[in-house]
């Protein structure tokens, strides 16, 4: 399975790298096609450690921007075009200029969307202390839970980046599936993390399709290296000890 990473979608005038167009989003779906999954779907069957690596495209957005709202709730799920998506709140920005507010976010989780956590201001998890870091995740997720009426799961890690001690804070917390962004197949070198390709505007429509075909084409001669010799988990779990 594929899980591609979003941000925010603009009519036109992308704001920066992060920032795609309507037309460029609707490109991705034409080539996605059928393979696109529900966050049900995933959650019941591709989270599963012996899941397939072969087919099945997961959707999934970070920050909580207005178009998560506005644009892909209101013009894809209600319309029935895509099964539904993940979408990644960090709390502290709920309600603010350009980001969602607590009703369009429960209209979404009611709605056929999955509401994760991606913590409190969007702070970088591997710099902050331990206190802050248990704020991050667990009053996150307490605050969602109790909006929401239901479990929050899920959590993105902000800016991508983790460390052991931030996934085993995180798991600790109550998570189960925890996602990064990394190229490749959906299963990380842990079973409870998850690759995410980030999209930006700078990957055109050949990128997508060359990454749909095969997640691991731009991966860099280390990781091809490393797992024809069997060496690439615990590598990165001396990376990350």
């Amino acid at each position: 399975m594929i899980v591609l990473n979003y941000h925010e979608l603009v009519e036109t005038s992308p704001a920066n790298a992060w920032c795609l167009t309507h037309d460029a989003f609707d490109t991705h779906l034409a080539l996605c096609g059928d393979m696109l999954i529900s966050p049900q779907n995933f959650m019941d069957h591709w989270s599963h450690p012996k899941a397939s690596h072969n087919s099945g495209i997961l959707l999934t957005f970070d920050d909580g921007f207005l178009s998560d709202y506005t644009h892909v709730y209101n013009r894809y799920i209600m319309t029935g075009r895509i099964p539904g998506f993940i979408s990644f709140i960090p709390v502290d920005f709920v309600g603010t200029a350009g980001r969602m507010d607590w009703t369009m976010i429960e209209e979404i989780s009611r709605g056929g969307g999955v509401i994760g956590s991606h913590g409190m201001a969007h702070a970088d998890l591997t710099t902050v202390s331990d206190v802050e870091l248990s704020r991050e995740l667990k009053m996150s997720k307490s605050i969602l839970e109790h909006r929401l009426g239901k479990e929050v799961p899920l959590f993105a890690f902000p800016y991508g980046r983790f460390s052991r001690r931030v996934w085993d804070a995180a798991l600790k917390a109550g998570y189960t599936h925890l996602f990064t962004i990394q190229l490749g197949h959906h299963r990380g070198f842990e079973s409870f993390l998850y690759s995410r390709l980030c999209l930006t505007n700078n990957m055109d429509a050949e990128y997508m399709r060359q990454h749909l075909l095969d997640p691991n084409v731009k991966r860099g001669i280390a990781w091809k290296v490393s797992t024809k010799l069997g060496l690439y988990r615990p590598l990165m779990r001396w990376r990350y000890r």
